[in-house]
Order: C-alpha cells, then sequence, then structure tokens
C-alpha cells in the first residue's frame, strides 16, 4: 500500500509540473500564467466591476471612493485597499500589496513598462470606435474568466442576465401594449450640460435587448455618447428621459425656466436613475436594463 501510495504522489506531481499554462489573450496577443494570479491591482473601475463580477476580489483598486459612489454595484469589499487616483496611482501603496498581477485598459497601457517591473501585467482596450464596446467587453469577460477558473460562472451570469432582459422585453411589451415609449438615457453633468448616450454604448444594448427605441440619436463614437447642452435636451419630445444618478448639481438646475420648460419635464417624463456605470463589463448592461425596466413598469 505505501509504495502504490508513493507513486501516486509521483504521479500527482509529474502531472502537476507538466500542466499546459493558462494561455489567454489580452491587446497585445497571447499571455501565458503558470497559475491562476491571486493578488490583483487594477485601476479601471469597469475592469474592477468585471473582477468582482467574477468572484475575484482585487487586493488594490483605484479611487474606492469615487467606485461606491459611480459604480455602485457590485459592492466593493473592505478588504480592497485604495491605491489612489485612476490616472495617477500611489505606486508605493501597489508595492505594499505585493501584486502579481495587473490589469490595465485603455490609455492605461502607459504604464506597463513601469508595472512590468513589479509584476506581470494585462491589457485590454475598452473602449473604441473601431469595434463593438459590448460585444468586446463580453470577450474581455470571458478570457479573463478562463485566467480565474471561472468559465463556467461567466457563461451562467451571461446567460441569467440574457434571459432576464428577454423577460423585461417581454413584460414591458405587455404592459404598453407593444408600443413602449422611446428612452432617451442621459448622465447630468452639471446644470449646463450633460451627455446622451446612443450608438456603441452599453446603454444602447440595454435599450436593444429591451425593445426599446431611443429618441435622440446618438452616431456611433468610442464612448456612445454625445455632450448636450441643456437646452438641446429638448430634442426630447415625447418619449421618457431618464438621468443617471449621481447629479450634484440637481438643486441648481431643476427649479430654473429651462428645465422646467423641456418637454419631457412639462410632461413629467422625466426620472432619476441609481448609479450606473456605463463604461463597465457585460453585466452592466443587464443592471442597465433593469434600472430602465423598473422605472418603466413602476
Amino acid at each position: 500500500m505505501k509504495v502504490l501510495n508513493i507513486l501516486s504522489c509521483l504521479t500527482f506531481m509529474a502531472t502537476a509540473a507538466t500542466a499546459d499554462p493558462i494561455t489567454i489573450n489580452d491587446s497585445r496577443g497571447a499571455q501565458s500564467f503558470e497559475t491562476a494570479p491571486q493578488r490583483v491591482v487594477v485601476a479601471n473601475w469597469g475592469l474592477a466591476e468585471t473582477l468582482l463580477t467574477l468572484d475575484v476580489v482585487p487586493v488594490g483598486v483605484a479611487d474606492i471612493d469615487g467606485y461606491r459612489a459611480w459604480v455602485a454595484v457590485p459592492e466593493m469589499p473592505e478588504s480592497v485597499t485604495d491605491i489612489g487616483q485612476r490616472s495617477e496611482p500611489n505606486f508605493e501603496a501597489i508595492l505594499g500589496l505585493q501584486p502579481d498581477l495587473f490589469i490595465l485598459a485603455d490609455e492605461e497601457d502607459a504604464m506597463l513598462k513601469q508595472v512590468e517591473r513589479v509584476a506581470p501585467a494585462l491589457h485590454f482596450t475598452a473602449y473604441s470606435e473601431d469595434h463593438d464596446n459590448v460585444a468586446q467587453a463580453r470577450a474581455t469577460y470571458l478570457e479573463l474568466a478562463k485566467l480565474f477558473g471561472k468559465e463556467d460562472l461567466a457563461a451562467q451570469r451571461l446567460n441569467d442576465m440574457d434571459g432576464n432582459l428577454a423577460e423585461l422585453k417581454q413584460v414591458i411589451s405587455e404592459k404598453y401594449d407593444g408600443t413602449p415609449p422611446k428612452v432617451t438615457v442621459i448622465r447630468m453633468l452639471d446644470r449646463k450640460r450633460g451627455v446622451v448616450y446612443g450608438e456603441n454604448s452599453p446603454v444602447l444594448a440595454a435599450l436593444d435587448a429591451l425593445g426599446l427605441q431611443y429618441e435622440v440619436e446618438v452616431e456611433n463614437s468610442r464612448w456612445g455618447l454625445a455632450y448636450k447642452s441643456v437646452a438641446k435636451l429638448g430634442e426630447a419630445q415625447d418619449g421618457k428621459v431618464l438621468n443617471i444618478l449621481p447629479f450634484d448639481e440637481a438643486d441648481q438646475l431643476y427649479g430654473t425656466k429651462l428645465w422646467q420648460a423641456m418637454p419631457f419635464v412639462a410632461n413629467d417624463n422625466y426620472a432619476e436613475l441609481p448609479a450606473l456605470w456605463t463604461y463597465g463589463g457585460p453585466l452592466s448592461v443587464g443592471l442597465i436594463g433593469q434600472a430602465i425596466a423598473d422605472e418603466l413598469l413602476k
């Protein structure tokens, strides 16, 4: 028996030693890892959101207070260390975390050389007018799921989201007898201007999944949005206008004659949505869609 046990251990050790590396693709091509990283640092909120939806808790994330205000879901665990600003993370704080992986996105590729002196790094091009942002987010999600051994979980959560959106589409259609109102989703930046979401945004993907049309058209762009003055928001004449919170200058705008003259305000077609990150991973489409549906089904 003892001989058999020794042989079994030797066989296991040999198998482990020759196990294939985990190979995934980032913006630079194939990247290989001997094992799944355990101590991950990420500055980009969209990637932080993506990791958390895979049940992977990073050791460091940039501007956690900002994440909690603007992204909100999934909740950022208290165990995660704040590494400073998203644009200029604190490398002293990062070094103290002893990371074994950095995950970067978009312009953060400028930090690649610096961070790779500390640990391996992955870089993803998340938002670009040259690709479908939501399709790219799903691809990145599945690549990271492969790296962390979460492929089944990722597939299940994507399927659950798609199924929920399909159900909400049916419920909305039934409530409005097959003719739901058009919807314009905005984010007010201050009392003078906001952005309107359209082509190539997770917001439009959510509207499409719910079978909804948007009233104010926004052409394809990197971020899937267009900047509009408050006066220009009046282009939304008939449908619902939904503003994503937070909006710190609401008290300075809502009482003005200009705002009160907006068709969607005068017709009681204006409402606010909770904090939603419109530059996030694929599951953000489901969160946005659920928030829109909740408002339409009130």
